[in-house]
């Protein structure tokens, strides 16, 4: 643990960001792993042969993951939709995790000022990105994750590269993990305008996660957006209780709970909660079940099919599919 205090005491310094549509290429805040989505968007301390864990956190990337294939798709809003391919390979004593990632807005109809019909054009972004890691000891672990984002919006592009760090600790006598990550570090060098480069989703997050010992139970606490200390926001929309901004409130924000029930050792059950996205998308006297998800994973073979459904707003919930297979044995 002296060592995530260490750590903690080095990023500490105040880092200014924004959130909610004061940046560029915010696809990359989408977590395309069901298993993800499930615990409540985010899983960055888990230490198994899940490929999509080492995409997201290169800290976590192990001997397990080798040679694993995956491949998820979400059916988003509208006619939105994304998802990724993912492939774990060794370069002699270094391991490397490869990743396209797309997100598609669909067909869109173009007119004139007259309303005449022009013809269609389609709009989408993509980011691929490769990622490796070091250790430092056996309990100790540091990874870099290099991107490059592209984006195509009818007539305006933009190309970006970005950088992940993370870091993780293995408690050596228990089933604990730890990790820091830093997300989005980089810079936009073909701009949609001349002259006006825009902010970078940048992101700063600690998760912890522990096996039980007498348990089939994995929990997993996430702490989103530390670079940002207070993540409320003025809805004149909706009521005070919402909008409140305490102390308890504005902490509760910050943190996305998630539990992996281990009922087989062929089938798992996965339930979470974003407190942040409860807040921020339900409608006053109709909250539902905005900001919970759930999901399971069943593995027949070689094979791992990952299934997530997630409540982000009471008009629809969104489905989430990944298979992952190992290509050798």
């Amino acid at each position: 643990m002296k060592k995530i205090l260490i750590f903690f005491l080095f990023f500490s310094h105040p880092l200014l960001a924004q959130l909610g549509g004061g940046n560029s290429f915010s696809y990359l805040e989408l977590n395309t792993s069901p298993r993800s989505t499930a615990l409540g968007g985010y899983l960055t301390s888990v230490s198994d042969d899940d490929i999509n864990n080492g995409v997201y956190n290169p800290a976590l990337i192990n001997e397990l993951m080798i040679n694993n294939l995956s491949i998820n798709f979400t059916n988003y809003y509208s006619d939105i939709s994304y998802g990724d391919v993912s492939y774990c390979f060794k370069i002699e004593d270094y391991k490397f995790i490869s990743s396209f990632k797309f997100i598609d807005y669909g067909l869109f109809t173009e007119t004139n000022e007259l309303g005449q019909q022009l013809g269609q054009f389609s709009a989408g972004e993509y980011v691929f990105s490769t990622g490796t890691n070091k250790m430092i000891d056996s309990t100790f672990f540091v990874g870099a994750n290099l991107k490059f984002a592209y984006s195509s919006l009818y007539q305006l592009n933009s190309l970006a590269a970005l950088l992940d760090l993370g870091c993780t600790y293995f408690h050596p006598k228990s089933n604990l993990v730890a990790s820091l990550l830093i997300k989005n570090i980089g810079y936009q060098f073909d701009t949609y305008y001349d002259d006006q480069r825009d902010l970078l989703p940048f992101e700063f997050i600690f998760g912890i996660s522990n096996k039980l010992e007498h348990m089939p139970l994995r929990w997993h606490l996430t702490f989103q957006h530390l670079e940002t200390p207070d993540l409320s926001f003025d809805n004149t929309a909706q009521s005070d209780f919402i909008n409140s901004n305490t102390f308890f409130n504005t902490v509760l924000n910050h943190l996305v709970f998630g539990a992996e029930f281990l009922i087989h050792k062929n089938a798992n059950l996965f339930v979470g909660y974003n407190n942040k996205i409860r807040n921020e998308m339900t409608i006053e006297n109709r909250r539902g079940l905005v900001g919970f998800s759930t999901g399971f994973l069943i593995k027949i073979k070689r094979f791992k099919l990952t299934y997530s459904v997630s409540a982000n707003h009471l008009s629809n919930a969104i489905s989430t599919f990944g298979i992952t297979s190992r290509l050798k044995k």
